[in-house]
């Protein structure tokens, strides 16, 4: 019982198949995970460009991935085209971060570059200095819809970029019947965003009534990006991850009450 998170309610609202790893983490610091997934994951409205972009991957020397997701639904393609991870033999991968990284060795894959700093900037630049002089024309797998900062970069720098959507993100389905159910109950004492659309999904499900609703609960981002993302919807974020990946997340929400705890000692 002397965990800061014992008791908490925290919302969890990140994609299903993908909420479970932080509800755990919550689970072991004795919190109440919550989930309800605002956003959802599907194959891109045109696989066209994917499809012919990983028929075409010998023309390639890196493959850069910027999510998770990303890898998922790139490895789906490519083994639909009765491919493996022989196909990239001769690209150098990149990563944005640890947990994209981690889903590349999943499926058999060392990514060459892991960003330091888990943004678009952050793997433009690691890419660049991993490349030195030469150029190579480069793939990039992502959201349908992405900040556009990591291929103008390489393409400032000289590299060719093909950016190939890999799958586009949707609202889930009756996330809003379930968010009012929640905070007209017992009460959400925080709430979590692991992206900028998991933002963008609650704060449209709700409408007027989201910051009103995000003012009774301890607000936690994954990132800067995210947090950016909050604070234009009119969200008052109070805890964003220095590093953006979930343990961390949660280990900073946890911070936060530990740090309340300590000023009332």
């Amino acid at each position: 019982m002397n965990r800061p998170l014992f008791g908490k309610r925290v919302l969890v609202t990140r994609a299903e198949g993908q909420a479970e790893k932080i509800a755990d983490l919550l689970r072991e610091r004795g919190a109440e995970p919550l989930v309800v997934p605002t956003i959802a994951f599907e194959p891109p409205t045109d696989p066209e460009p994917l499809r012919k972009a990983i028929a075409s991957l010998a023309d390639y020397g890196w493959v850069l991935f910027t999510s998770e997701n990303g890898v998922r639904f790139f490895w789906e393609s490519l083994t639909h085209q009765g491919l493996d991870a022989r196909a990239l033999a001769n690209a150098r991968l990149g990563a944005v971060g640890p947990g994209t990284a981690q889903a590349l060795e999943a499926r058999g894959l060392r990514a060459d570059v892991v960003a330091k700093e888990f943004r678009g900037e952050g793997l433009a630049q690691a890419v660049l200095e991993a490349m030195a002089t030469a150029r190579p024309r480069v793939l990039l797998a992502r959201a349908e819809e992405a900040r556009e900062v990591l291929p103008e970069t390489l393409r400032a720098a000289g590299c060719v970029v093909d950016v190939a959507p890999a799958y586009v993100t949707r609202p889930a389905v009756g996330a809003g019947e379930r968010l009012r159910e929640l905070f007209a109950g017992p009460g959400v004492d925080a709430v979590l965003f692991t992206s900028a659309s998991t933002v963008a999904s609650f704060c449209d499900a709700l409408g007027p009534d989201a910051t009103k609703l995000l003012a009774t609960a301890r607000v936690a981002s994954i990132g800067p990006i995210t947090t950016e993302a909050a604070e234009k919807r009119g969200v008052h974020v109070a805890v964003t991850a220095s590093s953006h990946t979930v343990p961390a997340l949660v280990e900073a929400l946890e911070l936060s009450y530990r740090l309340d705890a300590s000023s009332l000692a």
